[in-house]
């Protein structure tokens, strides 16, 4: 059993698919397809069901990648304990994340924490809250990175960024601050209220903020339903309503003057934006690392 072999599988567990994996490590398919069966062969177990349209991990291989993935974590960390000196950290690291940390917190993060270790590559994908999810259990992503934190405990999650709900309302509205806080519930149900769609992390906390101060989903006045904050942010400026939106998302352009921003200065609107990957996943050193500077980040 060789690195190569455990790397190969483990690109392909992540692609789910010979090519890509070949293509990532700069091999041909046929070589990731034989790395693939000496190790099946030294196992004595089939790690994936192939056949023309897709590949899937089989229970064996879904089984053997944790350990895949811990034995070359280790051997890693035993090079850097032998050689006595910071093991120059390379690598590769995919994410998925919901809208407000893909647009607005890992783009810091992953700034800075190339400062340190520039021989990394990310590779970021966004997505609704949900598919965060889906994606995160078929083990084709490293982290995953969400505002309403999925109710599974296949994840080990922890809060990276202190968020808050704020009410958008367009840059000229006659209506004060003082006013519309506290006139708060009149005012959201009266005034045409723009929602994001089913499945993102802003909506779910929406819905479950609005059941927290006992108004109903049909009180509010739905005039459109968009599929990212940027569009919402757009159509309140636009003067097409109002919207419950993430505060670091609506702070550059409350600074243009294009829309303002009410807090409510309440628990009820903070929410966490979570760092997550699978239990069952060893973390390698440059993957820990990353863990680490993440959640340290925002709150030093």
């Amino acid at each position: 059993m060789e690195r190569r072999h455990l790397e190969a599988f483990i690109c392909v567990a992540k692609t789910l698919s010979f090519s890509k994996a070949a293509e990532k490590m700069y091999i041909s398919q046929p070589t990731v397809s034989a790395y693939i069966n000496t190790l099946e062969k030294s196992l004595g177990a089939q790690l994936f069901v192939r056949n023309t349209k897709e590949v899937a991990l089989t229970k064996a291989g879904r089984d053997f990648l944790s350990y895949a993935q811990k034995i070359l974590s280790l051997q890693e960390q035993a090079l850097q304990c032998v050689s006595g000196k910071d093991w120059n950290l390379h690598g590769e690291i995919d994410i998925i994340a919901s809208t407000i940390p893909a647009q607005h917190l890992l783009p810091e993060i992953i700034a800075s924490f190339c400062k340190e270790w520039p021989d990394v590559l990310f590779r970021v994908d966004q997505a609704d809250s949900r598919r965060v999810e889906r994606e995160m259990i078929g083990f084709r992503y490293d982290f995953g990175m969400v505002g309403a934190m999925p109710d599974d405990d296949r994840f080990i999650h922890y809060p990276v960024y202190d968020d808050e709900l704020v009410l958008a309302v367009p840059g000229d509205a006659e209506e004060s601050t003082e006013m519309i806080r506290e006139n708060f519930v009149e005012y959201i149900t009266r005034v045409p209220f723009i929602m994001r769609e089913s499945g993102s992390g802003t909506r779910a906390e929406i819905e479950a903020l609005l059941s927290r101060i006992g108004v109903g989903f049909r009180e509010l006045r739905i005039s459109a339903y968009f599929p990212d904050t940027h569009s919402i942010i757009l159509a309140v400026s636009r003067g097409m309503g109002i919207s419950l939106i993430s505060k670091v998302a609506a702070a550059m352009y409350e600074k243009t003057g294009e829309l303002r921003t009410v807090e409510m200065n309440s628990p009820l609107f903070h929410r966490q934006i979570h760092l997550l990957y699978g239990k069952n996943i060893w973390l390698s050193p440059l993957q820990q690392a990353f863990a680490d500077h993440a959640r340290q980040f925002f709150y030093k």
